[in-house]
């Protein structure tokens, strides 16, 4: 799994749901700068996060992760 790969992901989804970085990091509770670390591949979410992340965008955790449409 490439962690700058689920930044861009994570982008285009949170992009595509009409969410700003600061919408999304106060549903995930983290801090503006933390979603921007995901997306630019310079953090990855634990589980817990990544789960909640995948609930909110409404997609597949093996969506943000491969890219796979399961």
């Amino acid at each position: 799994m490439d962690v700058k790969y689920f930044g861009r992901r994570l982008m285009r989804v949170r992009k595509n749901r009409n969410l700003t970085q600061r919408e999304l990091a106060n549903e995930i509770d983290v801090s503006t700068k933390t979603v921007s670390r995901y997306e630019h591949g310079l953090a990855f979410p634990n589980k817990k996060k990544l789960y909640a992340i995948s609930k909110l965008l409404n997609v597949d955790i093996d969506y943000l992760l491969m890219g796979s449409r399961n």
